[in-house]
């Protein structure tokens, strides 16, 4: 194999990962046994190894031929050796598809040559592949010389979503996720997503309006596989795409449990039996049944599981009415439960089943007699009538008949169709067992009707029809598949058309059937997307940032993909000052972000946010950012009032301004109340009139210029130095809590006492110089012109050898240092 990098820039050496012995056709063998494109010889870049791919080639002067003779064996092994004439030919015109040797020996013994041709596709350049219409330029490559995504334009490009993706929840939805085309506007392309179950040969589309790479899928039969594809329109063209994913739509609630019956187990007393036939749709795998009875007059249900159809139900008390009913269970949870059936606890007493006999029948009705082969008192009887048209669904209509003996004609029945007729008693004694017949019904079935649907507006859905005439048609819809069958939406009409009004920006499904003279056979189900609402408020309105003097909202557009600019009307309501302002935006986005400015620090607002023409709104609060608490709160305690002193909040808060200055508060834990005590524009402020033995928090924050508004954090500090005595003044004077007023007497002290040191020490430096002047003029001799010290003065002990000291002499004044 080899890997190159797209030749046509710097040459790039392939990187040999095994030698081939042959080479492709239209391929060149390098000597090292390397394979490349015959394109790529002689192009100017060596791409074999070994530089053989360049090494021979035929040079650009006029009048020179690329071959030449040569003696038999003379070729070098850059040349192929022509067997007539033995004329050298440069290896790379061997198998090129031309003749180049006259006896054409070097088109000889060659691979054979790709004959592919795409009548219904594109070929690559390379003539190795066809690939489909569609994968030309559509983002992936599918040629093995990249020509397929070469060269496209506007006209040639195909969207094609990557990586689709689907996960299933336990609603029984499905969600498919995919990635952006590459290249695709986000503006005027949305998703088309079609499907279909697997075995069927016809795609159904479901048109979202959407560019959003998400979907969820509500119109899928539970338990069923399906193939599933995404495709991108771009306004009126559509992208066609052959990739798929196969998903499994997840289990459904289950059907109703049907033919439930009970009896009285005869060797034991207070056990009964019953059995149950499964429901015709589980939608998915029935893991157990429960099986609820309650003794009669009693409004408590006991339960018991089983996982096959049939239970014995013990314990019970003798001579006593019980009701029974039954669910299945699957992973999505309990379905639903069965017809109640009654029985008394009785031994020995047996209620058999009614006889049912079929009276007549015709295409539209059958006729058929009730009646009980026993002396057991009947109050009447409960008949159901089974049958199916869709496999999905069995149908059932329920007749409760009053009395002993009865013939019933049922009527409004299709022709050529197969019923079950089941029956049980209601008796003295409980309910009977179930009997039951089959019977089809005469004529033939008429045809399922032909149903188109589309939405005409945003709340209008258009149905039209084909089938017989002179009949009333019933139209069903809903926004799921189990829905639709099980409590769908419904109206009647004699015509073959009728325009149905839903709920706004949903989606339905809708069918049509025979209502009357009989109940024939449903159409396939049409899903039907509603145009968007541009009355619709807007969506997911949120605060994204709240700041002190802005905020960021967000919101989505009404529907996905607006086709057109929106104006959206952004109405900001201040809560506090009880004014308003109301901003424009206009956009086409389907995600819209504002900014919302000159707000108020700490301040309340209510945002609308609706359509220019007046539609729903949307609306929520959002409170802004308080300014900061001011920093460095102290108090200083004076003679008969205390002051708190703050930092300027304009040091660190570009929002806050001096003018609106600073609002003070004071707790009184003892009293348990708030005062305000005023505001100032100052850094400081005066309280006065304090009481002993109370404690107070002081609270200073910036100024409120209305009332309510929390514009500023505030900065608290707890003051609790006040003595219980009962001068006040003299206990704030005698326990100063300011660190001032301890400092500066103590360093007042402290420099008194180092003045008074520095004049004892000067004081003593001139007593004893005046003393050692003294002595020196008591000793001086103005003959010698110096002082002469003996031994018997005071200097020191007897000493011959003492020096003498000299120097002192009116030339020479003494310097004492």
């Amino acid at each position: 194999m080899v890997l190159c990098s797209a030749h046509g820039s710097s040459p790039v050496h392939p990187i040999t990962t095994s030698i081939p012995p042959t080479c492709l056709p239209n391929h060149f063998r390098c000597n090292s046994g390397t394979c490349i494109m015959n394109s790529w010889v002689c192009d100017g870049y060596k791409d074999c190894t070994d530089g053989s791919d360049e090494e021979v080639c035929p040079t650009s002067r006029p009048n020179v031929t690329a071959t030449s003779p040569a003696l038999p064996g003379r070729c070098s092994r850059f040349e192929f050796e022509c067997q007539q004439l033995h004329k050298c030919i440069p290896n790379w015109k061997r198998c090129d598809g031309l003749r180049d040797c006259q006896d054409g020996t070097d088109e000889r013994n060659c691979p054979t040559h790709s004959t592919l041709s795409c009548p219904n596709g594109y070929k690559c350049e390379d003539g190795e592949a066809c690939i489909m219409v569609t994968e030309r330029c559509d983002g992936y490559l599918d040629c093995s010389d990249s020509s397929d995504e070469r060269n496209c334009t506007d006209d040639t490009i195909v969207y094609k979503v990557q990586n689709l993706q689907w996960t299933a929840d336990f609603s029984g939805d499905v969600t498919l996720t995919w990635a952006r085309p590459k290249r695709m506007s986000s503006t005027s392309c949305v998703y088309n997503i079609y499907y279909r179950t697997v075995g069927e040969s016809i795609w159904k589309i479901l048109e979202t309006h959407s560019n959003k790479t998400n979907s969820v899928l509500k119109v899928l039969k539970p338990d069923c596989t399906y193939q599933v594809k995404v495709q991108v329109q771009c306004l009126s063209r559509v992208y066609n795409t052959n990739d798929f994913i196969t998903l499994r739509a997840p289990e459904g609630l289950p059907d109703a449990p049907f033919n439930l019956q009970l009896s009285l187990k005869k060797e034991a007393e207070g056990v009964v039996t019953g059995c149950w036939s499964p429901p015709v749709n589980a939608h998915g795998l029935i893991r157990e049944f429960i099986v609820e009875y309650s003794r009669s007059g009693s409004k408590e249900w006991s339960s018991l599981r089983t996982t096959k159809n049939y239970t014995e139900i013990k314990n019970l008390q003798v001579n006593t009415l019980y009701t029974v009913r039954v669910a299945a269970v699957t992973s999505r949870g309990v379905g639903n439960w069965s017809d109640s059936k009654s029985i008394t606890t009785i031994k020995g007493k047996v209620i058999p089943p009614p006889v049912i006999h079929i009276e007549s029948y015709s295409e539209d009705s059958i006729s058929f007699s009730l009646k009980m082969t026993t002396n057991i008192k009947v109050s009447g009887y409960v008949v159901n009538i089974y049958w199916t048209f869709d496999t999905h669904r069995q149908e059932k209509r329920t007749l409760i008949i009053e009395g002993e003996k009865s013939i019933q004609k049922v009527a409004n029945l299709t022709a050529h169709t197969p019923y079950e007729i089941s029956a049980w008693a209601k008796t003295e004694l409980g309910d009977s067992p179930l009997s039951f017949v089959h019977v089809m019904t005469s004529g033939t079935r008429p045809a399922s009707p032909s149903l188109k649907a589309k939405a005409i507006n945003q709340t209008a859905v258009e149905c039209s029809w084909t089938g017989p005439k002179n009949v009333v048609y019933g139209i069903f819809y809903a926004t799921s598949f189990l829905e639709l069958y099980r409590s769908p939406h419904n109206t009647t009409t004699t015509s073959h058309n009728i325009t149905v009004i839903v709920q706004r920006d949903e989606q339905y499904l809708f069918l049509v059937r025979v209502m009357s003279p009989y109940q024939g056979p449903p159409s396939d189900y049409v899903v039907v997307k509603m145009i968007p609402d541009n009355r619709l408020p807007p969506r997911h309105l949120h605060s994204v940032h709240t700041g002190k003097t802005f905020a960021v909202i967000k919101w989505e557009s009404p529907y996905d993909s607006p086709d057109q600019d929106m104006l959206y009307a952004v109405a900001v309501k201040d809560l506090v000052r009880k004014t308003d302002k109301i901003y424009k935006v206009k956009t086409r986005n389907s995600t819209v972000e504002y900014t919302i400015k000159k707000l108020e620090p700490g301040g309340k607002y209510h945002v609308i946010v609706q359509l220019g023409n007046m539609s729903k709104e949307s609306s929520m609060k959002i409170n802004t950012v308080p300014l900061s608490a001011p920093d460095a709160l102290k108090i200083i305690t004076e003679n008969d009032h205390i002051l708190l002193f703050w930092k300027s909040l304009a040091l660190k808060e570009s929002n806050f301004n001096e003018s609106r200055g600073y609002e003070i508060h004071m707790f009184d834990s003892l009293m348990n109340i708030t005062a305000y005590l005023g505001n100032t524009t100052e850094n400081f402020f005066k309280v006065s009139n304090l009481k002993i033995g109370h404690n107070y928090s002081f609270t200073v924050q910036a100024r409120c210029l209305y009332s309510g508004q929390m514009c500023g954090e505030p900065a608290t500090l707890l003051y609790d130095e006040l003595g219980t005595g009962e001068d006040s003044s003299a206990a704030k004077a005698g326990r100063s809590t300011d660190v001032a007023a301890i400092v500066v007497p103590v360093l007042f002290l402290l420099l008194v006492t180092l003045g008074i040191g520095f004049v004892v020490l000067y004081m003593r430096h001139r007593r004893l110089q005046n003393s050692f002047t003294a002595f020196a003029n008591s000793h001086y001799s103005s003959r010698l012109g110096s002082a002469i010290f003996s031994s018997g003065d005071d200097l020191g002990d007897e000493d011959d050898e003492a020096p003498m000291i000299t120097g002192f002499s009116d030339d020479v004044p003494m310097v004492i240092a």
